[in-house]
């Protein structure tokens, strides 16, 4: 009898814990359409003032998220360089995009959660689609069309982060700075490489 009453106890609590988290969900839901500057990361609704009590401002958010993106590109666009580029140069080139987004993107992500940002962790589609394209192409045509794109991206990439090294927050403002002096090295290879190719 006292293992039924036990049994029955459990199971009456464990009931009203899930109610009061479905109750929690469902005003955390409620809020979040209403407010007005609710956008959607990866299906996660993400408030535009959701990182005032850390000190980042809303251009620090978009700063990070905006750099998410870049760096997933340059490493899932390296992946297949390293398989399809013909040139020696572009394999090398490809295996340095690698490693050092690799260590870019650990540093931000680690960075975005001090900060409680939420970055996206895959493409948007039509970045997607591109990469897909790119995995059919191969040899000399495959080696310009990556290199073109890498000088073109890291023009962008270096406007970004120079946006981002004057954020007023100093931890953003510093990973920016160093990140930046990389990506700029980057910048420089690519159009030497660029102008290589036949």
């Amino acid at each position: 009898m006292k293992k039924i009453f036990l049994l029955s106890t459990a199971f009456a609590l464990a009931i009203s814990f899930q109610a009061c988290q479905t109750a929690d969900k469902k005003s955390a839901t409620t809020k979040d359409s209403v407010s007005g500057d609710t956008t959607m990361v990866n299906g996660n609704h993400v408030a535009g003032s959701e990182s005032t009590e850390t000190g980042i401002d809303e251009a620090g958010a978009t700063f990070l998220r905006k750099a998410a993106v870049g760096g997933i590109m340059e490493v899932e666009a390296a992946k297949i360089a390293a398989k399809n580029a013909k040139s020696t140069e572009v394999k090398d080139f490809a295996a340095k995009m690698l490693a050092d987004h690799t260590k870019a993107n650990t540093e931000l992500k680690a960075l975005a959660q001090s900060k409680k940002v939420i970055t996206p962790d895959a493409l948007p589609a039509d970045q997607q689609i591109h990469l897909d394209e790119m995995k059919k192409m191969t040899g000399a045509a495959f080696d310009k069309h990556y290199m073109d794109m890498m000088v073109t991206d890291h023009n962008k990439t270096v406007a970004l982060f120079k946006q981002g090294t004057e954020n007023r927050d100093q931890s953003v403002k510093e990973w920016a700075n160093n990140t930046l002096k990389v990506i700029e090295q980057h910048d420089e290879m690519a159009k030497k490489i660029v102008a290589g190719l036949k």
